[in-house]
């Protein structure tokens, strides 16, 4: 597809905060049709902790078109089938997504670390001068008039301000460019921390899945296997993440203490010598969702707009989804001169599927999985056992769990 640059002109130019996946896909989309873009970035590199890693069917369908999931299909795992287990009896269900092979050219999950995902938008990116990408700009506000928008920047330089004509937030869940909108943020805080610890064990030996969610009242947890990375880049070996629930008060000095660590692992999956862990992390986990993600020329996407539990992988996904709804409809205005009623239409697509999909289906991902009930456990585990057995249930369930059901659901307001 050729495209003619538009003029760099400020007016049309899009101010965009936060070089993460949602920022750069904006930017991506948005400079593919000649739109002049300015990323905003307050770090200095993309960093390579852990972070999100699961890419859903919907996602490798809106990438297509620009030659990104090839990029990441060529660089990540594909995952047809995932399993939900009990920790003391095993496999529960094994899902199969090739039931969704009606539905989508891509019945599988793709499993690509968060950091790599940018790396390959940053490439893509380099095709276009009109976009530039600003490292150690970290965006303090953002104000608006009748004619365009302005950021106050933290730069190596010292403050700086950038003008364009719309401005959207990527810049995470304690978004500036948020704080500068008149919309609230509401929601709640677990009282337990995730714990994230990488090793280069291998657990495909003994039955698991690449993707796992492993019930369990006292202590559940998720395993999966992503690349994983060295010095030369992909590491082929790969390593697995495990995640688990820990208190919310202990130092972190405590849970990242090497006997700890071991512990903790050990008794999820018993090996003779010490795990290789060559990775930890630990963070606080949200539920929240804004207001509103349109406030005059300034807008949310990705965690600036919504933020949640990473049990089932959605989070990223949503903020994906968020981009290329946001930046089609942001193209329309600034390339046909469409009304601008269409960022409302955003806001109500995005921010209803985000209530009533994303919010609804992680919270109810963690309760079950955490389930303490011993009739309810076993309840839940006999309808996961249902479904997987039935391909006309699993369908449904997947369709839902894939996040198509709610792309479809977004599309259909107006």
């Amino acid at each position: 597809m050729a495209l003619t640059p538009q003029s760099s002109d400020a007016a049309n130019r899009v101010l965009i905060a936060g070089a993460g996946p949602v920022g750069l896909t904006a930017a991506l989309n948005l400079a593919r049709r000649g739109i002049a873009v300015t990323v905003l970035e307050a770090g200095n590199k993309i960093f390579d902790d852990p972070r999100a890693g699961t890419i859903h069917p919907p996602t490798l369908e809106m990438f297509a078109e620009s030659g990104v999931t090839d990029a990441m299909l060529a660089r990540g795992y594909i995952v047809r089938n995932y399993q939900y287990r009990d920790r003391r009896a095993g496999v529960v269900a094994d899902f199969d997504l090739g039931a969704l092979a009606d539905d989508t050219p891509y019945p599988y999950r793709l499993m690509l670390e968060q950091h790599k995902i940018c790396a390959i938008l940053l490439d893509k990116l380099k095709q276009y001068p009109h976009c530039e990408v600003l490292m150690e700009h970290r965006v303090a506000s953002a104000a608006q008039d009748r004619d365009g928008v302005v950021a106050t920047v933290e730069t190596p330089q010292g403050p700086a301000t950038f003008r364009g004509g719309w401005m959207i937030g990527c810049d995470g869940g304690r978004s500036q460019v948020r704080k500068s909108m008149a919309v609230d943020f509401s929601g709640f805080t677990y009282e337990e921390r995730f714990l994230i610890l990488s090793t280069r064990y291998d657990f495909a030996p003994h039955g698991y899945a690449l993707t796992n969610y492993i019930a369990d009242p006292d202590e559940w947890c998720a395993l999966f296997k992503v690349p994983g990375h060295d010095e030369r880049g992909d590491d082929k070996q790969g390593v697995w993440r495990v995640v688990f629930p820990v208190d919310a008060h202990s130092p972190a000095e405590e849970i990242f203490e090497e006997r700890a660590v071991q512990r903790r692992i050990q008794n999820f999956h018993h090996k003779d010598g010490d795990y290789d862990v060559v990775h930890r992390n630990l963070y606080s986990v949200h539920q929240r969702v804004a207001s509103c993600y349109r406030d005059g020329r300034l807008l949310l996407a990705g965690d600036a707009a919504h933020i949640n539990n990473p049990l089932g992988g959605m989070g990223m996904n949503f903020g994906f989804h968020d981009a290329f709804n946001l930046s089609d409809k942001l193209a329309r205005i600034i390339l046909e001169n469409a009304s601008d009623n269409g960022l409302d239409l955003y806001d109500r697509q995005r921010r209803t599927v985000a209530q009533e999909y994303l919010q609804r289906q992680t919270i109810e991902n963690k309760q079950n999985i955490e389930q303490k009930d011993p009739r309810e456990r076993e309840k839940f585990h006999d309808e996961l056992r249902a479904i997987a057995a039935d391909r006309v249930r699993l369908r449904a369930y997947l369709l839902r769990v894939a996040m198509i059901e709610g792309i479809r659901r977004a599309n259909a307001i107006e």
